[in-house]
């Protein structure tokens, strides 16, 4: 091999064959030494009954749905509901609607509802397990009549079989509701089945 193909090859490698001469000029070129990412060690669900209606609804809301694909019942974890809470208190104190950029390590389901009516418990998990219509029995992600897993995503999380703890949070502001969801371990992992 020449040295000018060794240096090609070594170059692609670092992405930055460009800069070595070996090919048109990539659309990004990092700068730099590529960023390293922190890992942040999991926290284990921390085993807590729930401490008021809405969270012994929410829970029973999930295990309903559970019960119907014989998934095994959900056990509830404060510090999952605490982490929750702080992404709703942080979505509904904004505009945004967006999953958690942070790396937690758990599963995650969100609900936004709007109008000023009081929302149940179960009316905000149900339109998650209403999701189970487009939902296929496969190897994930290959669980949609639709094509796309994230068209029945929410619905997988809950009835997610590995999944043993979960823990919520509800905030509401103005005429907005919104409902956050942790799960561990989380589901919807490829090459595994929902239940």
């Amino acid at each position: 091999m020449s040295a000018r193909r060794t240096v090609c090859r070594m170059a692609a490698l670092a992405l930055s064959a460009a800069a070595a001469g070996c090919g048109p000029t990539p659309l990004f070129v990092p700068r730099g030494p590529p960023p390293t990412r922190t890992v942040v060690p999991v926290q284990p669900p921390r085993e807590a009954p729930p401490s008021n209606d809405i969270e012994r609804r929410l829970l029973a809301a999930h295990n309903a749905e559970r019960a119907q694909v014989g998934a095994p019942p959900l056990r509830w974890a404060d510090n999952l509901e605490a982490e929750a809470r702080v992404w709703a208190q942080e979505l509904i104190g904004s505009t945004r609607f967006a999953h958690d950029p942070a790396l937690h390590g758990h599963g995650e389901n969100l609900w936004t509802g709007w109008g000023g009516r009081a929302w149940t418990p179960e009316e905000m998990v149900g339109e998650w397990a209403a999701k189970k219509a487009n939902y296929r029995h496969g190897v994930f992600p290959d669980v949609s009549r639709t094509g796309d897993w994230v068209d029945v995503g929410h619905y997988t999380q809950v009835v997610w079989r590995d999944t043993t703890h979960v823990g919520c949070a509800v905030e509401s502001r103005g005429d907005r509701t919104v409902l956050a969801c942790r799960y561990a371990p989380p589901g919807n992992i490829d090459g595994r089945r929902a239940y």
